[in-house]
């Protein structure tokens, strides 16, 4: 994938994004009563929180998509890389059911001869390992049930990112989440204050626009590349 497609697909999704959250904010702003104002945007928090978290997984994916498509070998790619990229291959390492075919009948129940085997294995393949090409599996990115930070660090950390960029913006992504859920569970029926809100909107936007800074900088300089992070 070329610098600029990458670049337009990934402003192009958080930009429709943050302009349907403001064109939902100045509706709001359109209500003649406040109260009614804040109802509409305890609707409106709900989007937010999904648009945050459904952008920082096309960015992630995209990302890795754009990697995958390089062409490059796991011995060229940083190390986050290239472990993302032999997934598989640890899973199977770790996998105690896996026997030793030698041994499958023999010894069936022997733990560290099977285990001793798949090390075996392991290394006998090793030299091959840096020749393969990079081909991160798609469940790297997991978001799983919610974005919570430490969620967010870990997929960023599993791409080769800076993990703790958003350190100082953890207690309101927090605030966020808990909020959201809390509308969606219907314990949170009041409406959301203007300041609120707008706290809130600040804290997606402000990782949106990172997320896309960063990666921008990382696929436009390689820093998937073992060579650019030296």
């Amino acid at each position: 994938m070329k610098v600029e497609e990458f670049r337009v697909q990934l402003e192009e999704d958080r930009t429709w994004r943050q302009d349907e959250i403001r064109f939902l904010q100045n509706l709001a702003a359109r209500i003649d009563s406040e109260e009614e104002q804040d109802r509409f945007r305890r609707a409106i928090v709900l989007l937010l929180y999904a648009h945050f978290e459904g952008f920082c997984k096309f960015a992630f994916t995209l990302y890795v998509d754009a990697i995958n498509g390089a062409g490059i070998t796991c011995g060229e790619a940083n190390y986050a890389v290239a472990a993302a990229s032999l997934t598989d291959l640890f899973k199977a390492l770790r996998d105690p059911h896996r026997k030793c075919n030698e041994f499958r009948r023999k010894l069936p129940d022997d733990t560290e001869l099977h285990r001793f085997a798949r090390d075996r294995e392991f290394i006998e393949g090793a030299a091959d390992f840096a020749k393969q090409l990079v081909c991160i599996p798609d469940d790297v990115v997991d978001l799983e049930s919610n974005l919570k930070p430490v969620v967010l660090r870990k997929n960023l950390y599993r791409l080769g990112l800076p993990h703790d960029q958003f350190k100082n913006l953890e207690g309101r992504i927090h605030w966020l989440l808990n909020l959201r859920n809390d509308i969606a569970h219907g314990t949170a029926k009041s409406g959301v204050e203007l300041n609120t809100y707008e706290s809130l909107r600040d804290t997606a936007f402000t990782i949106m626009d990172e997320i896309t800074r960063g990666i921008m900088n990382a696929f436009q300089n390689k820093l998937y590349l073992r060579a650019c992070n030296c």
